[in-house]
């Protein structure tokens, strides 16, 4: 299942260009010399599959190639800015040679994907297809219909009707849509391909064009995160240093050179002035001096960092530079890639739509939408695009039918000292419709790949997790208290049970050491596009307790991203509590992201079935349920307000689809969930409005899933206050018609005031986070970076403790026990 390694010969005078070839190139065994005489005698003792070489006297260098590597592909790299060296093309290809061109003044990174593409489509087999392989396309905006002759990887070649005029067909011509079907199914359909080469053909008494295409997967903008700006000189500081922490290697490159670039050895931040100084070594071929602007760049956390500098000190053995004044982030990566563990390993299983071949393969690698497996393209053909019908063989044995699309098709990279011949491509696909058993599947894996000791709450009975929580000193809401587990654990218990088996409506991950649960956290579906992350417990006196504490979150929000239709992660703390409240407001205020997040403070109040009230009932304004007038104006007022996040992810638009499908899914499982929205009416407008939560009791061990918050647009009207406590009291009679023991308000500072004289009692001030799907890569470094801080200062804690413990006597440390 393999692809012959590709022997490459690069042929450069200048060192730091062929630095720059040999990295694009990384993936596959490169030989560099400087001159056309040293690669002539190269070839005669290995021979090469690819030669890169400038266009000085490529004539008389092709007639070398020809006598010693007569198969291999030649690729010259050519300014488009020379004139003398287009001209010795030009001839060279009159002469009836063939070769491959590259712009010399590309960037490291397009180079590469040029030369891989050349590689690729040497590389890959072809097949011939059978006649009824019939291929749709656009070409500027009119349709065409043809027939696939034969199809490989990365390319296929049509057969087009005579009457079709070949000056349509020049080369890099686009063809839009472009898709292929097979007996009235779609088996392939890409968005763009590129004319490689059209060719009149004559056979069989018929008379048609050969048109060559070849096409690359487009990126998949849809979940990508937008690219920003730290302008921030502290913020960028932190960036660098972090990423010299983590021994990550900085690369600089001259501003009119994007394709050599020159690591940055032992460096080191120095916070000098304002915005400090950036100290390394640099190979001498770096052209720099004193004054220089030098392009700086590295990769961390799967985003891309680059900013400009200057040289502020060349000396022979080191280098000073400016840190950048800011730092562009552009995100490399969507979701985390993972590699199953050896307890959950799936198998595809599928029968090719061109070659007809029985596939079955071991999954490489998943994600939360897709996996990747090995193919063999010297003989298996699926190019990016296809349509397959698969089965996944998944950890517990069962099989799942679902329908996949072929996304890439790569190269996978090996490690020369292995001395590989042979090498597979990676096939990575995205599967259409996921089904929920392999979406669970994947979430599992993830899980235990990620983190071994974090098991999934279903396996635990409810009541050890309770003891856990209790003895982790876990404060809940009053209607689920301690000591009275009689009366709560039944309907709790049951509840567990029933979210274990609606998994993409609740998850509970639970770290334990082997034996007894250690730790807890638990994700809802508080909205139908919003995942609540609550309920975090850990063992006090635990040594690694805070270790706990982050992987069970980070894992939390990780599998709220990994369900396709969350769009939004929420989680909230109490402002009173010193170090959670650290934690929020510190990664809020880094990731405060443009119209992507938002930040809440609310007052948390409760109100006794019975708790008297001091407003006399009598003197209340008129309450009326919402109606569809009132869904609309709600939403045009959150909108003129800005309140974009608030209103997507708490289900506020007008339109109640969102809402009754959740409820819909909670149904289906036993469970309640719905909103009831109360109104009191001004003059022209409602005066305020309550959007009442109801839920089944205990899907928020706080209950917030029944609770209410108030939409005052004008607190300064005279009878806000009035509609205020109007809307508190009907909250209270919802309680009581519900059954339940008491009523909850989230309100803004401005109503605690007229809720308390409603006879609520105020449980102290939360916070709550809300942002987008796109922060989680973001967020989850952030949160890891926090911790790394940390465990410094934890240690020398830990050493000056021992210090001081070694300093003092047996009896006087008995004594102090």
């Amino acid at each position: 299942m393999s692809v012959p390694t590709h022997e490459v010969l690069i042929v450069h005078p200048n060192e730091a260009r062929r630095s720059a070839l040999v990295a694009a190139l990384g993936a596959h065994r490169v030989a560099a010399v400087g001159s056309q005489v040293e690669a002539t005698r190269r070839m005669e003792s290995s021979v090469p599959t690819l030669i890169i070489a400038p266009a000085d006297n490529a004539r008389r260098f092709l007639r070398h190639v020809d006598r010693a590597a007569p198969e291999a592909v030649c690729v010259f790299v050519c300014s488009r800015s020379d004139q003398l060296g287009l001209e010795e093309l030009v001839e060279t290809a009159a002469e009836g040679h063939v070769f491959s061109t590259v712009d010399d003044a590309l960037s490291e990174g397009e180079l590469g994907l040029r030369l891989r593409d050349i590689l690729q489509l040497r590389a890959s087999t072809r097949v011939a297809l059978d006649a009824g392989m019939r291929v749709d396309f656009l070409l500027r905006d009119q349709p065409f219909v043809a027939e696939c002759q034969d199809l490989g990887n990365f390319g296929a070649a049509l057969r087009i009707p005579m009457d079709a005029s070949m000056a349509a067909f020049l080369p890099g011509t686009v063809l839009d849509a472009l898709s292929m079907v097979r007996d009235g199914q779609p088996v392939l359909h890409v968005g763009r391909a590129y004319v490689r080469h059209a060719t009149p053909v004559h056979q069989d008494g018929r008379s048609f064009l050969r048109v060559g295409i070849s096409w690359r997967p487009m990126p998949d903008e849809s979940c990508a995160a937008p690219p920003r700006t730290l302008r921030d000189p502290v913020t960028v500081l932190a960036a660098l240093r972090k990423a010299l922490r983590r021994e990550l290697p900085l690369w600089l490159h001259p501003p009119d050179s994007q394709a050599a670039h020159f690591r940055m050895e032992s460096a080191t931040v120095d916070p000098v002035d304002e915005r400090g100084i950036l100290r390394g070594v640099v190979a001498p071929g770096l052209p720099a001096s004193v004054g220089e602007v030098v392009h700086l760049c590295f990769e961390m956390g799967g985003q891309h960092y680059s900013g400009v500098t200057s040289m502020l000190h060349v000396a022979q053995d080191s280098v000073s530079l400016g840190l950048p004044r800011s730092l562009s982030v552009e995100n490399r990566r969507g979701q985390q890639r993972f590699r199953p563990a050896v307890d959950h390993r799936f198998l595809v299983r599928f029968t090719s739509p061109f070659g007809g071949q029985r596939v079955t393969r071991a999954v490489l690698d998943l994600g939360g939408h897709g996996f990747a497996f090995p193919i063999d393209a010297s003989c298996e053909v699926l190019p990016a695009g296809s349509h397959l019908d698969a089965a996944l063989l998944l950890p517990d044995g069962s099989e799942v039918a679902c329908r996949v699309e072929v996304r890439s098709v790569d190269v996978v990279p090996f490690e020369a000292r292995h001395d590989q011949r042979l090498r597979p491509y990676r096939c990575g696909v995205r599967i259409l419709d996921m089904p929920a058993t392999v979406r669970d599947a994947v979430v599992d894996a993830f899980v235990s790949a990620r983190s071994p000791q974090v098991k999934d709450g279903t396996v635990f009975r409810f009541p050890d997790l309770w003891r856990m929580m209790q003895d982790a000193r876990y404060t809940f809401h009053p209607d689920h208290p301690f000591g009275e587990e009689p009366r709560v654990l039944p309907a709790l218990e049951d509840l567990h049970e029933r979210l274990g088996r609606a998994r993409d409506l609740g998850r509970s991950l639970v770290y334990t050491d082997g034996h007894r649960p250690l730790g807890h956290v638990n994700g809802l579906r508080m909205h139908s596009g919003t995942w609540l992350v609550q309920h975090l417990a850990v063992l006090p006196g635990f040594r690694r307790s805070e270790q706990v504490s982050s992987e069970l979150t980070s894992l939390a929000v990780e599998v709220g991203e990994a369900m396709e239709d969350v769009e939004f992660i929420r989680y909230m703390w109490r402002t009173d509590n010193r170090w959670p409240h650290r934690l929020g407001t510190w990664l809020a205020r880094v990731l405060e992201g443009q119209g992507l997040c938002h930040l809440r403070q609310f007052h948390y109040l409760r109100a006794d079935r019975d708790a008297p009230s001091i407003i006399a009932p009598g003197a209340l304004p008129v309450v009326r349920e919402a109606g569809p007038a009132d869904r609309k104006w709600l939403e045009m007022y959150l909108r003129a307000q800005g309140d974009m996040v608030r209103l997507l992810s708490e289900d506020l638009l007008a339109d109640l689809g969102a809402e009754q499908e959740l409820g819909e899914r909670f149904r289906a499982v036993g469970l309640h969930r719905e909103r009831r929205m109360f109104v009191v009416d001004g003059e022209t407008r409602p005066l305020a409005m309550a959007l009442q939560e109801e839920a089944t009791p205990g899907l928020s061990l706080i209950e917030v899933s029944n609770s209410f918050n108030l939409v005052v647009p004008d607190r300064a009207h005279p009878d806000a206050r009035q509609a205020v406590a109007a809307l508190a009291a009907r909250c209270r009679q919802h309680a009581n018609e519900r059954g339940r023991p008491s009523a909850l308000g989230l309100v803004d500072s401005a109503d605690v005031p007229v809720l308390l004289e409603a006879g609520f009692v105020d449980q102290g001030r939360f916070s709550e986070w809300t942002f987008h799907r796109s922060m989680v890569r973001r967020w989850c470094e952030a949160w890891r970076s926090l911790f790394e801080r940390q465990a410094p200062t934890r240690r020398a804690a830990r050493e000056a403790r021992a210090e001081a413990r070694a300093a003092i006597s047996p009896a006087q440390d008995q004594e102090a026990r």
